[in-house]
């Protein structure tokens, strides 16, 4: 089961216009996962969820040093400052049930720190190329690990023209993490994914590569999802996805 998610991670809203635009004319569904509310109305196959940065320290008086993270009072800390970024979240994209943290940030407390502040949907893990993979509960948290991503695909070399990788073609759950700069450069390369993103940031606007690149990437999956459905979300994943654990 493929599952197509994207993570906006602040990219220039021209860039990100430009990729949703794109994504909605595919009609499959798909989890953003927004660092700021998004550019276009949300339409009825996108799955808002929300990207947020946890992984700063946030201790207010951290004298830094490993003994310094060891006491009640520290983690409380980091709590409070996450509930309240978690929170703003919210409010500004209150239709996300989903999240997943910046570099896939996370920490034992972290799933009731997300439950507390309504979200019922993460995806801050990653087992690259794992065959089998299930969600599992957290507390009052669904867990949906990640398969593989955009970037991984790059470093490892596997095709772009074609769906080729490891564990690709057996059972088990397949969420795709894609980025929206790689999107919209179609990048082929993680060398010409950095050199384009120094453009981006000094405020021009490369045109995307012509070729086979990860936007390629992203139509192949669609293209293999529509074959026998409209694909899914992270909310509407069946109960057969979901391993029997014992809820912690």
């Amino acid at each position: 089961m493929i599952v197509l998610t994207i993570d906006t991670d602040w990219a220039p809203q021209e860039a990100t216009l430009a990729v949703l635009e794109k994504v909605k004319a595919l009609n499959i569904k798909t989890t953003v996962f927004f660092s700021e509310p998004s550019p276009l109305p949300y339409w009825p196959n996108l799955e808002v969820g929300a990207h947020p940065d946890l992984s700063r320290r946030h201790a207010f008086l951290d004298p830094g040093g490993p003994m310094s993270m060891a006491s009640m009072e520290h983690d409380r800390q980091i709590q409070a400052v996450e509930s309240d970024i978690l929170a703003s979240f919210r409010a500004a994209i209150p239709a996300a049930e989903a999240a997943r943290t910046h570099r896939f940030y996370w920490h034992s407390d972290l799933a009731r720190v997300m439950a507390k502040n309504g979200f019922q949907h993460d995806s801050s893990m990653i087992l690259p190329y794992m065959p089998g993979i299930k969600g599992f509960r957290v507390g009052k948290l669904l867990r949906w690990p990640v398969f593989a991503s955009d970037h991984l695909h790059l470093m490892r070399k596997f095709p772009l023209d074609r769906l080729e990788a490891p564990g690709l073609t057996s059972e088990g759950l397949k969420i795709f993490c894609f980025h929206v700069t790689y999107l919209y450069l179609n990048a082929s390369s993680l060398e010409d994914f950095n050199m384009i993103r120094a453009r981006l940031g000094q405020g021009e606007s490369p045109k995307p590569k012509a070729g086979a690149g990860i936007w390629t990437l992203f139509e192949l999956l669609a293209e293999k999802i529509a074959q026998t459905s409209s694909g899914y979300h992270l909310r509407d994943l069946p109960e057969d996805m979901i391993l029997k654990n014992l809820t912690l």
